[in-house]
Formats: C-alpha cells, sequence, structure tokens
C-alpha cells in the first residue's frame, strides 16, 4: 500500500530544507558532517517541487520554509529572491501564511547580503557557543561572527542563536550570556553536544555537567530580569510552574515529537527525512514517488520506540520536566540518554528546593510576554 504524496503533505505544515552538505567551517561536532564548500546544492527546480508539495497540500493555514544545511548561504542571493518569490506568491494564491527562517552559522553575512535577505521577509537564527574565544574552541569563525552580530543590533535586527552545549562551554554559560548582551542577542536556545556525525566520537557532558549549566543560565536570567532569554529552560520552568499540556502536542520536548508526522526535512536530491536533525537513518520516501505505507509506519516506529530504558521513566516526578530525550539524535546512544536523564533529575530537584524562586520567575516570564506582546505594531 502506498500513500500519495499529496495526501503525505497534507498533514506537514513545516518543511526544513537541506539545502547542501557543503560548509565553510569545519565544527568538530557537526551532526551532518558537512564538507567542502563546492558541494552540491539543491536546484530551483527541486524548491519549487517541494513548495508546491507543501503550500498546495499542507491543511495548516500556517507554513513554513526553513533554509538549512550545512550552510545555506553558500547559495546565492540570486537563488533565494527567486524562491522565496515563488513561494510567497504560491502561498497566497493558497490562501496560506509563509515563513522563511534560514539557519546560519553567520559569517557570510554581509550587510549587502543582509539588506538582501531581510527584503525577502527572511528570519534570520545564527549558531554560536560564545565570544570567539570560546566559540572557536570547537567551530571556528568566532571574530566574524561577532561581527554580525553587531550589525543586526545596530540595524536593530531581531534574530535568534542556536548554542550548542559542550566542553568548550559548558561552565561558562554566564560568560557566555553577559558576551550575548553586549553584541545584541537577547533570544537563544541551547542543544547540548550529541552523539552524532563528525561528534559521534566526542567526549559527552556528563549529568552533573548538563545540569550545572542549566542552573546557570537560569540564575543568570533571574539575576538579569530575563535581559538575554533561553528557551529550553525557560520551558523546563513552565512545565514545572504550569504542568504540561494535556493532550500534549507533539513537539521536541514530548514523549512523541513531531517528526515525521507533521514535521519532515527534505534534502537537495528530494529524499524525505522524519527529521532535519539526522539524515542518516529515518529517511521514509522521496518525493518523486508515492510513500511505502509499511516502510513509513516501520521507520517512525523504530524511531519512537525507546526501548525498555524508558520503562524508568514511568512513576518518575522528574517527567513533568523531561524532554524524553531526542529520538532522532541519541537513539543508538543510551550513553547520552543517562547523562541527559539524571540532569533532568538534578534540575527537578534543584527547582523543587527553590520552588518559590522557580515560581516567581515564572510569573515574571508571564508578565515580560503580555508587555512584549502589547508593546508589538499591530498587524496591517
Amino acid at each position: 500500500m502506498s500513500i500519495a504524496y499529496e495526501d503525505f503533505f497534507q498533514q506537514i505544515n513545516y518543511v526544513t530544507l537541506k539545502l547542501t552538505p557543503g560548509c565553510n567551517l569545519k565544527c568538530t561536532y557537526c551532526n551532518v558532517e558537512a564538507v567542502t564548500p563546492k558541494t552540491p546544492k539543491m536546484g530551483i527546480d527541486r524548491f519549487r517541487q517541494i513548495a508546491d508539495l507543501l503550500v498546495k497540500n499542507s491543511k495548516s493555514p500556517f507554513v513554513g520554509l526553513e533554509f538549512h544545511g550545512g550552510e545555506p548561504m553558500l547559495l546565492p542571493d540570486e537563488w533565494y529572491e527567486e524562491a522565496v518569490g515563488y513561494a510567497r506568491k504560491l502561498a497566497s494564491d493558497n490562501n496560506k501564511i509563509i515563513e522563511f527562517p534560514l539557519v546560519t552559522n553567520g559569517t557570510m553575512l554581509s550587510e549587502k547580503r543582509l539588506e538582501k535577505l531581510l527584503s525577502l521577509g527572511i528570519r534570520l537564527c545564527l549558531s554560536c557557543d560564545g565570544p570567539p574565544h570560546i566559540n572557536d574552541e570547537l567551530r571556528g569563525g568566532g571574530e566574524r561572527v561577532e561581527r554580525t552580530f553587531r550589525l543586526l543590533d545596530d540595524k536593530r535586527v531581531p534574530f535568534s542563536v542556536i548554542t550548542v552545549l559542550s566542553p568548550s562551554n559548558w561552565n561558562r554559560m554566564k560568560e557566555v550570556m553577559d558576551w550575548f548582551g553586549e553584541v545584541g542577542v537577547f533570544d537563544f536556545t541551547i542543544n547540548f553536544m550529541q552523539p552524532q556525525g563528525r561528534g559521534m566520537d566526542s567526549e559527552l557532558l556528563s549529568g552533573e555537567q548538563m545540569f550545572h549549566a542549566m542552573k546557570d543560565i537560569f540564575e543568570h536570567m533571574e539575576m538579569n530580569d530575563l535581559g538575554v532569554h533561553e528557551a529550553e529552560v525557560m520551558g523546563r520552568v513552565q512545565r514545572y510552574a504550569r504542568g504540561r499540556d494535556n493532550p500534549p502536542r507533539p513537539a521536541c520536548h514530548e514523549f512523541h515529537c513531531q517528526a515525521g508526522k507533521n514535521y519532515v526535512a527534505i534534502d537537495m536530491f528530494g529524499s524525505v527525512h522524519a527529521c532535519g536533525t539526522d539524515l542518516a537513518h529515518h529517511k521514509i520516501g522521496h518525493v518523486d514517488l508515492p510513500f511505502k505505507q509499511s516502510h513509513y509506519d516501520k521507520t517512525l516506529d523504530k524511531l519512537h520506540d525507546k526501548g525498555d530504558w524508558v520503562i524508568r521513566c514511568f512513576g518518575c516526578e522528574a517527567s513533568k520536566v523531561c524532554n524524553h530525550s531526542c529520538p532522532t539524535s541519541d537513539a543508538n546512544s543510551d550513553e547520552f540518554k543517562e547523562h541527559d536523564c539524571s540532569s533532568t533529575k538534578l534540575l527537578w530537584q534543584y527547582f523543587c528546593e527553590n520552588d518559590n524562586r522557580v515560581r516567581k520567575f515564572h510569573e515574571r516570564v508571564l508578565r515580560k510576554r503580555f508587555e512584549m506582546a502589547r508593546q508589538a505594531p499591530a498587524a496591517e
């Protein structure tokens, strides 16, 4: 039995486009093992095909096409101009609202390129692990990223940042956040370094180190009135104070995530993957062919099956704030899951021991969000 791709994309509202496996940096923990910048890139015809499948078929009125890599800025401005123009008109013709996030290492964003991206309505997310002397221990390009941050801040361009917690920065997050505030970074999200891709043999953070980093992030936000705020820890605070949605929606931090359900990643060749975090193990089909129902079901069952390891989760109080361990990143690493589990239990214990502080912090978060919503310009 097959699934017509037009039917499959009815459930999808967000697609990560892996435009190229190439990159101008060589981060030691790269999850896709990005290679030389001269590697092939997604053609505009392939992009149009994917845009058609998503925009014309999705039942959601809100859809997203995320530009990702490798390094997506290796594609020329002309490609983005043609791609965004096509997809935006397509969305308008189909009564959809569309967004275009772009995740970049930030080293190739000149003022001229930035102006072009902004004129197209592309929303930026940059990868950075801290000030240059910290960032460059495992990544590189730190000074160029700092110049980009200052350029974005000078032009008052809203943007977000992804920070990988690794041996280079786990115990320096207060320094990292101080520097973020100095260069205009006010919104960032942490990801723990995973045992995958080029980082397969890297030394993982222990549970104590992961907890220490999250504790420092919480205390920095608490002491500095959320001047620089981090999404992962804020999410855990919210779940501690308010509990989870009932029933929970598919999301990265829930027991069953959205991978392959309302979200997919598609590479430059048209292969469809359950998630963009891992393109090696979770291919579910190709945009040129109907999907095989049996293969799709088998792939998602395997992806979301946490095995006997998960028995410990039942009855665990810390599950209230737990992310239940990302299935695409660590399916083959019980070691990472052990560390993630112990860090969550330590964070839960810390929240319980500081219940009044955590709840007051959550109230400040809600007030700040209300104030920001009230100050936001009304939509035309």
